[in-house]
């Protein structure tokens, strides 16, 4: 950028990129900020114009990032609660796909365990970034929120949905679902969780989610009736439990 507005400018060709920076900071055009971090992210040093937000900040972690879980949930308006957790997600370079198969076994094994979590958070005053390494996906469903990138709605409940450690719990996945009427286009939701094309069945879980948050039509009947060869899971590591038969789906007692 320097070198193209060097002259449009009338910058010094014995101004340097440093010596730019400097003088901006001076003059209290850019301001910098150092952010530590608590897991494996290197310290991370930013310029930010007083007009930034936390929102921005959190985007410029990783290359191409964007809101995503609970912070999403909140910038599409699906809670009031205001978050002091910031989720933000960059993609992992695409790999081969690799043939999966599923067991039941497998299925019960691995949602008997906690979910994984990231242990990339960064502190910024009040606020914590939590950085995920997420799959490749070339950023399907992410659009500009007030200039900032994030999840639409149909992405954040997705996603929602498979994580939802990062996204309140259970209970708060469901309410955002409620809270996702009038503003969520169930194809669009049916064509994204297809196109992201999860090994685990959780289109057995978004339907579960949208029957109980009062959905009904077409794309929740289609739902119903795709062939369910496993029994799944809401969440993992439940200590008890109840059975959706109609979804073969197991879910926290008392949702």
């Amino acid at each position: 950028m320097l070198e193209q507005q060097r002259a449009t400018w009338n910058i010094a060709p014995t101004t340097t990129e440093e010596k730019l920076i400097d003088q901006l900071l001076a003059k209290q055009v850019l301001q910098k900020i150092k952010l530590e971090s608590d897991g494996y992210l290197p310290v991370k040093e930013l310029y930010v114009e007083d007009t930034f937000s936390v929102l921005h900040i959190a985007t410029a972690l990783a290359p191409r990032a964007y809101l995503s879980h609970y912070s999403a949930v909140w910038a599409n308006g699906l809670t009031t609660q205001v978050p002091k957790i910031i989720y933000v997600t960059f993609e992992q370079a695409k790999k081969p796909s690799r043939e999966a198969s599923l067991t039941q076994a497998g299925i019960d094994a691995a949602f008997a365990k906690p979910q994984r979590r990231t242990t990339a958070s960064i502190r910024y005053g009040d606020f914590t970034f939590m950085v995920l390494n997420g799959g490749f996906t070339n950023r399907l469903g992410v659009h500009q929120l007030d200039g900032i990138p994030t999840t639409n709605v149909e992405r954040t409940l997705l996603d929602s949905t498979v994580r939802p450690g990062y996204a309140g719990g259970v209970s708060a996945v469901l309410e955002a679902y409620r809270q996702a009427r009038g503003k969520l286009s169930l194809n669009k939701l049916v064509a994204t969780l297809d196109a992201l094309d999860f090994i685990y069945p959780y289109f057995q879980a978004v339907g579960f989610y949208l029957e109980r948050a009062g959905y009904q039509g077409k794309k929740l009947d289609e739902l119903r009736e795709r062939p369910m060869a496993f029994d799944f899971y809401l969440t993992y590591d439940m200590e008890e439990k109840d059975y959706s038969a109609d979804w073969r789906l197991y879910f926290p007692k008392g949702l």
